[in-house]
């Protein structure tokens, strides 16, 4: 399977061991969060700067290989600081010692005419906020299996940007160009295989940060609003319903702190189990749904006989 149609090959053990990756940012939650991610799926060293001039400082010293950076910091943004490191290029700066180093800016920003600035600047890659493990992680591969040509001319300085820009799918609806159903036999597994990559990446940013919290929960709710949308592409009604149900699950908790790891396990047992069958297996899919309601409901009524033994 190509490259280009799976996140597999970036979440492999070893992979990323070698990979130095610096995010600056000055959200220390969401700083923390892309730490968390990319140690999780195998990157060998991250580190935090929390703004931009704090950036260009370990630049210098550390030289990473990939740089994450906001869009809006202080004392120096996202923009500035991609141009910085650009202008390096033709004019030489003793801080920067990679003109080229891959830029992946960190935004909440959309638009065209946002993205088409980011661009001039000399950013390579785009992660719209909130993200899910599969946009962060796809700009990650996306920088290492495919760079482009860097070019220095009077007018830009950057990598090529005859590659039309692509914005990460981030929300729950689907984009007007995803197809209602996947029919290629290929496709329909690299959509398989791509919704399975990014359940073993949830869950390993769980377990590096040791609890679900408020950022946690709500990236299980996106990447469930994709596993379901991506289910349903390829007619997988099952792993659609167990998506939902996680969904719900947390909707009715209302709060992380109410949220049992368990039962979130337990329906990502269930989606791994169902991923990794053959589609055709409507007997386990039967099964996987039948055990998954047991276990759910004996987890509420221990938690519920715990909560009501306190009071």
């Amino acid at each position: 399977m190509s490259q280009t149609r799976t996140l597999a090959n970036v979440t492999r053990a070893g992979d990323l061991s070698g990979l130095k990756v610096l995010v600056a940012d000055d959200h220390s939650i969401t700083a923390r969060l892309i730490g968390d991610l990319l140690r999780a799926a195998g990157v060998g060293q991250v580190e935090i700067a929390v703004d931009g001039l704090r950036a260009r400082e370990m630049l210098k010293f550390w030289d990473p290989h990939v740089l994450f950076a906001d869009w809006n910091m202080p004392l120096m943004d996202g923009l500035e600081l991609t141009r910085s490191i650009r202008r390096a290029a033709v004019v030489r700066d003793g801080m920067i010692p990679n003109p080229q180093i891959p830029v992946i800016m960190l935004t909440a920003m959309r638009s065209h005419r946002d993205v088409e600035a980011a661009r001039l600047a000399g950013v390579n890659e785009f992660v719209i906020k909130p993200f899910t493990p599969a946009s962060v992680l796809s700009r990650v591969q996306m920088v290492m299996t495919k760079p482009r040509p860097f070019i220095v001319s009077n007018v830009y300085i950057g990598p090529d940007r005859r590659r039309r820009a692509e914005i990460s799918y981030s929300g729950p609806m689907r984009r007007a160009v995803d197809p209602d159903e996947v029919l290629d036999v290929v496709e329909r597994g690299a959509t398989r295989e791509t919704m399975a990559v990014e359940l073993e990446a949830l869950r390993q940013v769980i377990k590096a940060r040791g609890a679900v919290d408020r950022e946690t929960l709500q990236m299980t709710c996106r990447v469930m609003q994709h596993t379901r949308f991506r289910a349903r592409q390829v007619r997988d009604e099952t792993v659609a319903q167990v998506s939902q149900l996680l969904i719900d699950y947390a909707e009715a908790m209302g709060a992380p702190e109410r949220c049992d790891p368990a039962v979130l396990e337990i329906h990502f047992d269930a989606i791994a189990t169902l991923l990794a069958a053959p589609e055709s297996d409507t007997f386990l899919a039967k099964h996987v749904m039948e055990e998954l309601d047991a276990a759910v409901q004996m987890k509420l009524a221990l938690g519920y006989k715990a909560a009501h033994k306190a009071a």
